[in-house]
């Protein structure tokens, strides 16, 4: 394996806690646009079904020509109840980036929230200084599990190859995205949505607690440009 040098870390579920937040979001959404029932249901296991993936997108395959007003919402409520019921990092995810960019990567995060959803979040977990490189699938074009979010990020934190990469997720989107990029290690971690067979099936080439674990990875440990 080519020594691995671009950390690119997903966000709700991987490195923060989502504590119910984008359900309670989704509920809240749904509740303004009128919708209930069966439609309501079905709606609620699409969401489930494709976390990790663009929000936009997510909204646009459910709700059409709604698509826009209810991922607007969406983003509104998200950050209300983010406010309201708090967010926090999943432990030990500064201590571990820190220990990352002191061996010489570069890391990066990535969401599919939008860019303004995203830096409230980055404001309210003081995360400004340890993530520099952020991106949103507005700033590229497409969502995962498309690929573009984590090319971008190679590119920017000038990456050795796309083999060099590690990414970290809680979704099978997220390995996905991996797989497609080319990425040397894909790592599922299990604080977030999917267990750790379907993280497998998606394409992690392992899978640990939470990214607190990461150092216990031998291709972590001892990646070093040194």
């Amino acid at each position: 394996m080519t020594r691995l040098d671009v950390a690119c870390f997903d966000m709700a579920g991987t490195t923060m806690m989502d504590g119910g937040l984008v359900l309670e979001a989704f509920r809240r959404t749904i509740e303004e646009l009128g919708i209930s029932g069966q439609e309501a249901q079905r709606a609620h296991e699409y969401v489930i079904a494709t976390m990790g993936q663009s929000k936009i997108e997510v909204f646009t395959a459910l709700f059409d020509e709604q698509g826009a007003r209810a991922n607007e919402a969406f983003e509104t409520h998200f950050v209300d109840a983010a406010r309201e019921m708090g967010v926090r990092e999943v432990p030990g995810v500064r201590q571990i980036v820190e220990e990352l960019r002191s061996t010489d990567f570069e890391v990066a995060l990535t969401t599919g929230f939008s860019s303004s959803t995203r830096e409230a979040l980055i404001k309210e977990l003081e995360w400004e200084d340890l993530f520099p490189v952020r991106v949103s699938p507005e700033d590229v074009g497409r969502g995962r599990p498309a690929p573009d979010m984590l090319l971008w990020c190679l590119v920017r934190l000038r990456g050795h190859s796309v083999d060099s990469m590690l990414v970290v997720g809680d979704t099978a989107s997220d390995m996905l995205a991996g797989k497609r990029a080319g990425a040397g290690l894909c790592v599922g971690v299990l604080t977030g949505t999917d267990d750790a067979n379907r993280l497998r099936d998606s394409g992690a080439d392992e899978v640990v607690n939470s990214v607190a674990d990461l150092m216990a990875i031998d291709a972590v440990r001892k990646a070093d440009k040194s």
